[in-house]
This record gives C-alpha cells, sequence and structure tokens, in this order.
C-alpha cells in the first residue's frame, strides 16, 4: 500500500494521464467526454484524498488528530494538483496542440456572426478595438500556461476542501485505520 502522500499522488496523477491519453486517442476531447474530463479529475482527486489520509493513518502508530489528518490529505491534494498541472501543459503544448485552434475557431465563428451588428451599432473604431480585445482574451484564456494554472489553482482549492471533509469524517467515524 501507499507510504507517504507523494506516491498517493504521483499513482493518481497517472491514472488522471491515462484518462486523458485515453480520451485523446478516441479523439473524443472535443465532444461532451471533454466537458466530463473536470468531473473525473474532481473524482480522481476525491479518491486521491482519501487514500492520502487513511495511508497517514496506516503510518502513524495510534490515533491521528484532525490538524494531522487534514495536512495529510492537503499535501496529497498540492502533490496531486502539481503533477496533474504539469501533465495538463504538456498535454496542450506538445500532445494535443490543435485543441485550443478549434476552440478559438468556434468562438471567432460565433462572433463573425455578429460582427456586422456591432459595426452598425458602435462604429468601425469602436468594433475594431472590439475584435481585437476579444481576439487577446481567447489568445490569453486559451493557452496551455492558462489551463495548467487554471488546473492547478482549481485542483488545490478542491482538494483542501476535500481534506477537511474526510479529515472530519475519518475522525468523527472510526474504522478507517484497516
Amino acid at each position: 500500500m501507499f507510504k507517504n502522500p507523494f506516491q498517493v499522488a504521483v499513482s493518481f496523477a497517472v491514472i488522471a494521464l491515462i484518462v486523458k491519453i485515453t480520451i485523446f486517442s478516441l479523439n473524443m476531447q472535443h465532444g461532451d467526454m471533454g466537458k466530463y474530463l473536470p468531473y473525473m479529475y474532481m473524482f480522481i482527486l476525491l479518491t486521491a484524498v482519501f487514500f492520502g489520509i487513511r495511508s497517514n493513518k496506516i503510518v502513524y502508530e495510534g490515533n491521528t488528530s484532525f490538524g494531522q489528518d487534514f495536512k495529510s490529505g492537503a499535501r496529497t491534494a498540492a502533490f496531486f494538483a502539481l503533477l496533474v498541472a504539469a501533465i495538463t501543459y504538456v498535454y496542450y503544448a506538445k500532445i494535443d496542440t490543435d485543441f485550443f485552434i478549434t476552440k478559438k475557431s468556434e468562438y471567432l465563428a460565433l462572433y463573425e456572426t455578429t460582427i456586422d451588428e456591432l459595426i452598425k451599432e458602435k462604429g468601425l473604431e469602436t468594433a475594431k478595438k472590439d475584435a481585437l480585445n476579444k481576439i487577446i482574451g481567447l489568445n490569453t484564456i486559451y493557452s496551455p500556461f492558462s489551463q495548467a494554472s487554471y488546473t492547478l489553482l482549481g485542483l488545490v482549492f478542491m482538494g483542501m476542501f476535500n481534506s477537511l471533509v474526510f479529515a472530519f469524517m475519518m475522525n468523527k467515524f472510526p474504522g478507517f485505520k484497516q
């Protein structure tokens, strides 16, 4: 079994990587499966935090406190978030390089249909500035670095909350040590 939170995080990050690569290899990343991927990551994170706290309880001699359980769960979540953020960056920068081009083209096509109305309402100069701002915004949001940052922050905050809940539950209810 797992001996420390880092082993738990690495194991579950590998599972997350397998899920991401499987979705890519089946060419399902732009459909519904791409929408479900964050929920899969949340489930994997939830499971990782549980096993991180449980491994700490097994290794520790005697009863663990709420603080010890929270720290081990939070440490597992933080390691997991760092690994998955790195995986996310490499995935979008090296493996699925067309993902953001496809996403941006969907928004640009939608914007193209409304540009004539915008020119009539606000004038050509304002429409040009608005179009430029939207393109800059799309390029900022849809980049490997920003997606890795969003992934890191989201997983850390969810992991802290999961750690808090599991630490409370595992101290309240006996039977999680075996």
